[in-house]
């Protein structure tokens, strides 16, 4: 059994390969966000404006999991960049989730399926509700978001806001 240390060459090349993954990625984000901002076609389909809100939320999980690798030795701050990284990964899954019902909505059932105002609906509900979770999880103790090794969501905050 490998398990990387911080010494080890496995845990440095594992290192140099997220943040490759993760430039990359956040540059792909970028460029996606102005493309669809740039054109007016584009950002005003339903498609394009929850494509926008996953774009914008990735970008805060991927720099949040930065954030998080390098605070590990703060308490505070591994407690509060864990909190805001478990924010950005619900916002996420909730963007991709109305994303999945718009593409159900407009795919399988084609007539009278129509929620006005879907996209601002949607919008408000993956930006709102994981506040509440998080706060719900963080509240009583912080510290079940600290950990020596990473900073993120353990015990039962992890099951109720992750899983």
């Amino acid at each position: 059994k490998i398990e990387p240390t911080e010494d080890s060459p496995l845990a440095y090349t594992l290192g140099v390969v997220t943040y490759i993954g993760l430039i990359v990625s956040i540059v792909c984000l970028c460029i996606t966000i102005i493309s669809y901002l740039s054109s007016k076609k584009l950002r005003g389909s339903e498609h394009g404006q929850l494509l926008i809100n996953l774009c914008f939320a990735l970008m805060g999980l991927y720099i949040t999991f930065i954030v998080a690798i390098h605070s590990r030795t703060v308490t505070g701050l591994c407690a509060l960049s864990a909190a805001v990284l478990q924010y950005f990964f619900l916002v996420t899954f909730l963007v991709m989730a109305a994303e999945a019902i718009n593409l159900y909505m407009k795919l399988v059932i084609v007539l009278g399926a129509n929620i006005p105002h879907f996209v601002l609906k949607a919008t408000i509900i993956s930006w709102l509700t994981p506040i509440f979770i998080v706060l719900f999880c963080f509240a009583p103790n912080y510290k079940n978001y600290v950990s020596d090794h990473f900073c993120r969501a353990f015990n039962i905050p992890y099951y109720i806001g992750m899983v």
